[in-house]
């Protein structure tokens, strides 16, 4: 098996609350007390964030709908190269990240080293993130990293019939650097990708994966068939694809099950033990070449450091197939 290589992104100004850029710590500690040595026995990368941005008072996060692109800019285009480094010098990324909008960096890092080879997305997460500073509601660019590798614009509200945000041209011309780092504009395309565990829509969203064809299993299905059962179906839609990356966003857990540590917490999700086992499957896949980690917010847990004890356990039984 390739070696792993940590990865560390502490960047969350992307995120809708401040706290997930404590959230790789937690995790470290949650193995810790595990009394796991993961974290000795592996190089970490640690990426450079700018989170004292915001508590500066008189700092302008930019243009409301698309707040800190700018610096989410920078953060992205130093995950993709650093990314891309690691798999070209023959290695397993395992990203931790504080919040979402960097996986749009990371999946431009698989993209640029493998640009010859379709890749598949399996994006474990409450939210679907396809949003864009033409569509979204928040600004928050946690929302977005996929619409930024599918290199979408105004299409949600084109679907809908409702007029997009509009937007200066410095931002338009920040979200077009944003879907084009590592030079190709899209990373990947809607058939290949795959959500697991979306539950929250807004008609942007329920939109675009209608329109798009983009394949989702609720947790309803989930819970239906067997874990075996639904990864097969995924590495049979995904068979065409050289390349997968995997995304575990943690608010998929169920937050009045698992924990509310997480920025975005959603009632009525998946347990732990689904998830671990279906990253356990997809571990096993040699076509899986990164995986994320994304969203642990120990601030806002009201049960101790449950979530990331949670992610703790789910990456462990990951990690398990791949050393």
């Amino acid at each position: 098996m390739k070696a792993i290589k940590l990865i560390e992104i502490k960047s969350e100004l992307g995120c809708a609350q401040l706290g997930a850029s404590m959230g790789s710590d937690a995790i470290k500690m949650a193995a810790h007390k595990s009394n796991s040595d993961f974290f000795a026995q592996h190089e970490i990368i640690k990426l450079p964030e700018r989170n004292y941005l915001l508590a500066k008072k008189n700092q302008s996060p930019g243009h409301e709908k698309a707040k800190w692109l700018r610096y989410i800019l920078e953060n992205c285009q130093t995950a993709c190269n650093t990314v891309a480094d690691v798999l070209e010098d023959g290695h397993f990324p395992v990203v931790i990240s504080a919040d979402h909008s960097s996986a749009a960096g990371v999946i431009a890092g698989v993209k640029q080293a493998f640009p010859e080879q379709r890749i598949g997305i399996i994006w474990i997460d409450a939210h679907s993130d396809l949003h864009s500073p033409y569509t979204t509601h928040s600004g928050n660019m946690h929302g977005m990293p996929l619409g930024a590798a599918l290199a979408l614009d105004t299409e949600a509200r084109d679907f809908i019939q409702q007029t997009p945000n509009d937007l200066p041209e410095q931002t338009k011309k920040q979200w077009q650097h944003l879907k084009e780092l590592g030079g190709i504009a899209p990373k990947v395309l809607p058939k290949d990708l795959v959500f697991i565990g979306v539950r929250y829509f807004k008609p942007e969203h329920s939109a675009l994966i209608r329109n798009l064809n983009v394949k989702l299993y609720t947790v309803e299905e989930i819970r239906k068939n067997k874990i075996e059962k639904i990864a097969t179906a995924i590495y049979k839609k995904l068979e065409h694809c050289e390349k997968i990356y995997l995304s575990f966003d943690v608010d998929v857990l169920d937050c009045d099950v698992v924990s509310t540590g997480t920025g975005t917490p959603e009632p009525n999700g998946l347990f732990v033990e689904e998830v671990a086992e279906l990253i356990q499957y997809f571990a096993q896949n040699s076509k899986l070449c990164c995986l994320e980690i994304s969203e642990v917010s120990p601030v806002l847990d009201r049960q101790g450091n449950a979530m990331a004890e949670a992610a703790w356990h789910i990456l462990n039984k990951a990690i398990m197939y791949r050393t």
